[in-house]
Order: C-alpha cells, then structure tokens, then sequence
C-alpha cells in the first residue's frame, strides 16, 4: 500500500466521523424512528451524504443527494412535515456547499503547484480535516439548542425557516449546475450559502433562548403572585390569632349572658375570617397560583366556581402553556358571567385531568347572555374593542397546535363551552 492509498483510508475513516456529527444533528432537528434498522440507515445515509463529490456542472450528484435526504427524513424520522423538511433546507446547503468548495479549492491549489507528490499528500489529507473541523464546530455550537426546537417551534416557525434557507439551497445548486470556467469565482457564492443557513441556525438559537427567557420571567411572575398570596393569607392568619383572646372573651360574654343567637352570629363571622383565601387546587405551584387568582376574582364578583384538577400526575406540558390555557379561558368565562344581571345565574365549572390512557383532558363551562357570532373564522362577542375579540381563545388554540391536540369550541344562548385534548406526552 503506497502513502497515497494509506492515506484516502484514514480519509474514509474520517468520513464515518463527521456523518456520525450529521447524524446526531439530524437527530436533534426531528425524532428518528425507533429500531436498529432505521438508525443504521440514517447513520449510513448521513455518511454517504456528507462524503459525496460535488463537481462544477454536477447535476446528478446535487440532485441525488437532495431527493435521498427528503427521502430520508420523510421515512426515518417523526413529527411535523414541515419540521422535517426544515432539517432538509437548512443541512443540505451546507453539505454541498462545503463539499463543492472544499474539493475545488484543493484541485484550485493543486493545479496551481503542477499536483507534486508532497501537494497530493497535503490535499489529501487538508480534505478530510476541513471537513471534520467544519462538522465538529457546527455540532459543538448548535447542538445543545437544537433539542429544544422539537418543543419550541411550531408548524409556522418551521415553514419561515424552510423558506429562508430555501433560498440559499436555490442559489447553491443553481450556481454549480452553471458553474462557469473559472470555478473559484463560485467560492463566494458557496461561503454565503455557507454562512446563510449558519446564520438561520444562529438566528433560531437566539429565538430559543429569547423564547426561554419570556417563559422564565413568567414563571416568576407567577411564583412572586403565589408566594404574595400566601403571605397575604399568612398575615390575615396571624391577625386573627392576635384577637383570638378578644374573640372568645366575647363570646363567652354572649353565652353567660344568655344571648346564643349573637354568640352563633359572631362565631360564623370569625369562621368566615378564618377561610384561608389560597386553595390547594393540584401540586404544581405555578397553576395553582393561576387557579386561586381567578377563582378569587370570580367570588369576588359573586360568580360561582366549580374546579375539579387531577393533575397529580407528571404532564408533558410545559407550566406556562397550562397557564396560557387555564388564564385565557378562565378569563373569558368571568368576563361573560359578569354580564348576567342575576347573580344567581352566574356559573364556571372548570374540569381537568390526566386520563389512565395517557391523554389531558381539560372543559370549562360558564353561563352567559352576550351573544356571539363568527366571521372569518374568528369568533366575535360584545366586546366594545374590536382588535380584542377572540384574542384569549387565539392563544389557547396556538398552544393546542403546538402539542398537537385537539380544540372543541360549542355554545348555547345561556351557555359556552371550550374542551381540550392533548396526549401526554
């Protein structure tokens, strides 16, 4: 075996390794299909993908690897088309951009330095270990985010990135199927396609990272609310105990005095005192904060509440979602019932729950007499603001499509119903 040879097999060695880097970041872009079969597929594709010659004028290899790597993701992985078609738009233009530009510029040098044996061993080895650096970067920036985005992202979010880098992966094959003689004056067109779909990642990452931050920052929000709660009902507690003494000296007044209809009034006031005002609705702090807010507010304006939670299970929705859902929702109904001239009318019966079957279940009634019409597909009350109609129940059907579930909205003259299903994940 002479140097050259030695040398194009540890190349191919090195061609296993930075597939391996593409098949993780696969991974992490969408959820591969479980079994041996399909990871041995992915792993191989990605190896064979990531190593594949990109010549100047090379239709057939451009267009092979493309349709290989939509046949891929679309048969090996799960989840939305669009999140998998996203994988697509953004790794295919930096697969053929680096392989076009690297294997040109090194038959560029070679060709300039007359392919001396010393300019061969160079470039076959510099073609390798580009690769490898470019992969391995790329992998070590984006790969801690990437997770995050199956969860994070949307169909909507998906699409505006597919159609981003949709615009690099049209420029890249364009510029090598009319790649003119002079090749290297297609180097510039392969680094911007290059640094376009990096960018677009980039861009996501900090998407991500805004996104978590919005989600923390809310979810303190919601702690400070709670933790306020309870120390306003600690503090009401602790009142309540400095008068104890007061209180019972008063009513021991009352009954040796022969008065136990006033003893008996006085004793319900004190009771009525002593209702602790935060309710423990489910364990999880953050919703229960949310629950006790509005079921407050409703009995504040007379409205009667009915809440039913067994949530005592873990959800594989995240605490801001649920809030979105519950907060939304429960706001509506309280906004409808406060229209009901008769207080005794106005009723909220709230029901939630994990199913044995893996699913979360989750209806909220109210009663109501505003009337309510659809136009375009958007739902319109009497609301005097016009940019507010149907806002709360916008959110709450994003949130849903974000897990995938399913939203039921149904209405009577006196009643209004919202009803969701979404499997646990």
């Amino acid at each position: 075996m002479d140097v050259i040879s030695a040398i194009t097999y540890i190349s191919n060695i090195f061609n296993f390794i930075y597939g391996f880097l593409i098949y993780r970041i696969l991974s992490h872009f969408a959820k591969r299909r479980t079994g041996r079969f399909w990871q041995v597929l992915v792993y191989i594709s990605c190896t064979v993908c990531s190593g594949m010659v990109i010549f100047p004028n090379d239709f057939f290899n451009i267009t092979l690897d493309l349709i290989w790597l939509i046949f891929l993701m679309l048969i090996a992985f799960q989840g939305s088309i669009w999140q998998r078609l996203a994988a697509v738009a953004v790794l295919y233009p930096l697969i053929i951009s680096q392989n076009f530009f690297v294997m040109d510029m090194m038959g560029t040098l070679g060709s300039w330095f007359g392919w001396p044996l010393a300019m061969d061993i160079f470039c076959t080895i510099a073609d390798p270990c580009l690769h490898l650096i470019i992969w391995y970067a790329i992998y070590r920036f984006f790969i801690k985010h990437l997770a995050q985005t199956r969860q994070l992202f949307d169909d909507k979010i998906w699409i505006l990135l597919t159609a981003i880098c949709l615009a690099s992966l049209v420029s890249i094959t364009t510029c090598i199927y009319f790649t003119p003689r002079e090749t290297y004056k297609m180097w510039p067109a392969a680094f911007a396609c290059f640094t376009t779909n990096l960018g677009c990642v980039a861009l996501a990452e900090y998407f991500i990272i805004s996104v978590r931050q919005n989600m923390e920052r809310k979810n303190l929000m919601l702690q400070k609310s709670y933790y306020e709660e309870l120390e306003q009902n600690q503090t009401a507690i602790r009142k309540i105990r400095h008068d104890m003494n007061n209180h019972l000296t008063v009513i021991q007044s009352l009954l040796c005095s022969g008065n136990h209809d006033e003893a008996e009034q006085y004793m319900k006031g004190i009771a009525t005192q002593l209702q602790v005002h935060s309710r423990v609705f489910c364990k999880n702090s953050i919703i229960n904060a949310v629950l006790n807010s509005k079921y407050n507010l409703a009995a504040e304006h007379q409205i009667d509440c009915f809440f039913h939670i067994e949530m005592d299970k873990l959800i594989g929705i995240d605490a801001i979602s649920l809030c979105c859902l519950f907060s939304n929702t429960l706001d509506n109904a309280i906004e409808a019932s406060l229209k009901i001239p008769d207080i005794q009318e106005r009723h909220i019966s709230v029901k939630a729950r994990i199913t044995d079957n893996g699913y979360f279940t989750y209806e909220i009634t109210n009663t109501k007499r505003n009337r309510i019409t659809e136009q375009d597909g958007r739902l319109r009350s009497d609301k005097e603001d016009i940019a507010a109609h149907g806002l709360g129940l916008s959110n709450v059907r994003e949130m849903v499509e974000k897990y995938n579930g399913t939203l039921d909205i149904s209405y009577t003259e006196a009643s209004f119903t919202v009803t969701v299903l979404i499997r646990n994940a």
